[in-house]
């Protein structure tokens, strides 16, 4: 027996970063694109896939939309086609989205009938609704739609693609959300008690997540190297694992080395850890779900006792890289600690708060930078006399 497949077998090919489907089904050859691009995620699923039973169902998808199937049935076959890529919180958002967002437009329509201006004018309606960052969400949505009915000649085009589209304004403009100033952070340390001091702690010196922070588990440490090995996040309940390939736009798999006096902190909390496995528990013995429950119950109560305005829980991740950025530690060392990609601008341009410093830290600052210019240029303008007139 011959392992050599021939023409009509079943096969995937990959042309311009695209991946392909070539096979046989009932005495036809068909060439069809799957509309995936190559990652490690698809080359995991080539390697599991069958490629006629992944042909069968692209060709099931042309012919049930050759039966007019509208716009709403079409779609929810391409987020589920298209769901392995994904993990299920993010799946499960775009659904949302979709359902929630999309379809109360497009609902009766077939695929054809959605034209860029349709698109355009949805687009313009969801950004006096929600935030940028999901209307980018929506569009892109409608983009893999329709570049798997483009790429299955369903469509003559994709409209998302059209200049129309792609004209409509989306650039993010961040809330200028407030930084704990040092003063404050030093309020809120000094005065935080029992396990909610050791999760402000780690918040603000190690700039966390908050998520990162509520997902922390004892096997994460490793007190003899003093090190944090970051992995896991939760979003909504829902629990985010990474690792080293994972891909994602937030990384949570880093290392990160801990201060001394955490260290301290933590061994001493160990000694009357709440839970073997997890740092932080509600009083129901689990794990935090929500940050929501903590800001309610802690964070606000003990900013009202200490006088203190409410700037998020969030905007300890802002603060630690504000302290970080002025104090003067590498920009590069704080995108590594913070998990941001090295020479990413999102950095400096929506995390460093300079309202976080007070007039000392100014008057620091000039004589540090004093010094470097004295150390680098000599002058004698200690020296200058003015002369009377």
């Amino acid at each position: 027996m011959s392992n050599i497949k021939i023409k009509g077998d079943g096969v995937f090919k990959i042309r311009n970063s695209v991946i392909y489907l070539h096979g046989s089904i009932d005495g036809i050859f068909y060439r069809k694109s799957t509309g995936k691009k190559v990652t490690p995620i698809t080359k995991e699923w080539i390697k599991k896939a069958n490629p006629l039973e992944e042909l069968a169902k692209l060709l099931n998808i042309e012919k049930n939309v050759n039966k007019a199937i509208n716009f709403e049935e079409f779609g929810n076959m391409i987020l589920e086609l298209t769901s392995s890529r994904r993990q299920k919180s993010s799946q499960e958002e775009l659904e949302r989205l979709f359902q929630n967002r999309i379809l109360p437009s497009f609902k009766r329509f077939t695929l054809k009938d959605i034209k860029p201006l349709d698109i355009v004018n949805l687009l313009e309606k969801q950004k006096k609704e929600v935030c940028n960052d999901r209307v980018k969400r929506i569009k892109n949505i409608l983009n893999i739609i329709f570049d798997y009915a483009y790429d299955n000649d369903l469509v003559e085009k994709n409209p998302v693609q059209t200049r129309s589209v792609k004209s409509v304004d989306l650039f993010y403009i961040p809330k200028n959300t407030k930084a704990y100033s040092t003063e404050e952070i030093s309020l809120i340390l000094n005065n935080a008690k029992g396990w909610f001091k050791i999760f402000m702690e780690l918040s603000f010196k190690l700039g966390l997540r908050t998520g990162e922070c509520m997902a922390l588990k004892w096997s994460d440490f490793d007190f003899e190297t003093e090190k944090l090995s970051l992995k896991r996040s939760i979003t909504k309940g829902i629990i985010s694992e990474q690792n080293e390939k994972s891909l994602s736009n937030k990384n949570h798999f880093r290392k990160i080395q801990l201060f001394p006096d955490l260290v301290k902190l933590l061994k001493n909390y160990y000694e009357v850890r709440p839970s073997d496995e997890w740092l932080f528990i509600n009083k129901d013995g689990r794990y935090y779900r929500e940050s929501k429950t903590i800001v309610d119950y802690h964070l606000k109560p003990l900013l009202k006792e200490i006088n203190v305005e409410y700037k998020t829980l969030y905007a300890t991740r802002r603060s630690y890289e504000s302290v970080m950025s002025f104090g003067g530690e590498n920009l590069e060392d704080i995108q590594k600690v913070m998990g941001h990609s090295k020479g990413s601008k999102i950095t400096e341009k929506h995390y460093i708060d300079p309202r976080i410093l007070k007039l000392e830290h100014d008057k620091l600052n000039a004589q540090k930078q004093q010094n470097i210019f004295n150390m680098m240029v000599k002058t004698e303008s200690e020296n200058f006399k003015p002369k009377l007139a």
